[in-house]
């Protein structure tokens, strides 16, 4: 009987997907309950879909069912995940753990996967466990971070990187108010309990974050386990939907106070939009020499003219 199934979500990054699932079931193979794993396929036009098909026909040992995005159908990141969840509960009734994988991930072997296991079996109170991930040069990076606030929102990404006003609190490792789904092993009642992700309101930026933060109201915790076993790297490859991150995190981000903090987040609209004219004009002097002053620029001038419509455009 399955009891992990892994989640991958796939979309135009063939170069990263081969090896991440290569890993992946290698160290499946290396867990004792049986495992299954579930790639929705949002519409990828490098080839992914076709390797997928050649990697489950070479490896039939291997569990593997590819779900593709229909026209009609939502193929958001959120969108995606919630689909091949909700198969994994319809195929696999006895399915414990999702453990949610992507592209840009890769794995050492098991030891991740069991000892988040063991945690989660130990903490019955704590719905998903994450990982120390690193960067395939050896580089540590970002495994979660403290619930948002309206403070953080206005000084900006930047300010708040520099200050770590985000960095998980130190003394309540491993508990972490957020860990990222990049590993995550995600226990299914929780998921259920929860919804999965909203992909309504959060298609990709802060998807996260929502169902984390909907989990600690409902009453789970989040935790981290310490690892050197995972990488989370994608190799300076960004995504199609990159090009535009810069606006989706910031009306995502203002969804997101709006829905946990209050309507009230959005009298401070004003103040949002003096921060991108200065920030704007900080790259306007800074950023003469270089190649992509121009991108930087428009990105900033597109901020200013949405955020009083809560970067909706028009």
């Amino acid at each position: 009987m399955v009891e992990l199934v892994a989640i991958i979500n796939s979309f135009n990054r063939l170069h990263l997907l081969r090896d991440a699932v290569a890993s992946l079931c290698k160290a499946l193979r290396q867990v004792p309950s049986k495992t299954a794993v579930i790639v929705f396929e949002a519409g990828s036009t490098d080839g992914s879909a076709e390797w997928l098909a050649q990697f489950a026909v070479d490896n039939p040992e291997v569990d593997l069912r590819v779900i593709e995005a229909k026209p009609a159908e939502a193929s958001s990141f959120s969108a995606g995940e919630n689909a091949a969840c909700a198969l994994a509960l319809k195929l696999y009734p006895t399915c414990r753990w999702f453990f949610l994988f992507e592209t840009d991930n890769w794995l050492a072997s098991a030891e991740p996967i069991l000892k988040a296991i063991e945690f989660l079996e130990r903490r019955p109170d704590v719905a998903a466990a994450g990982f120390t991930v690193r960067k395939h040069s050896g580089q540590p990076a970002g495994f979660g971070c403290r619930l948002p606030t309206v403070w953080q929102f206005l000084v900006g990404p930047h300010i708040t990187c520099w200050l770590r006003l985000e960095s998980p609190r130190q003394k309540e490792l491993p508990l972490c108010d957020v860990v990222y789904t990049s590993p995550l092993l995600v226990r299914c009642t929780a998921w259920e309990q929860s919804g999965g992700f909203d992909a309504d309101r959060f298609p990709f930026s802060d998807c996260d974050l929502d169902w984390a933060w909907r989990l600690r109201k409902m009453g789970w915790r989040m935790a981290v386990i310490q690892t050197n076993a995972v990488v989370h790297d994608n190799r300076e490859s960004l995504s199609q939907w990159s090009s535009s991150r810069v606006l989706h995190f910031h009306r995502s981000r203002l969804k997101l106070l709006e829905r946990h903090q209050g309507a009230w987040v959005r009298l401070f609209k004003p103040l949002l939009l003096l921060r991108h004219c200065i920030e704007w004009f900080v790259l306007w002097l800074s950023s003469w020499p270089q190649r992509n002053r121009a991108d930087s620029l428009d990105k900033r001038a597109s901020l200013i003219k949405t955020v009083l419509n809560s970067y909706e455009q028009v």
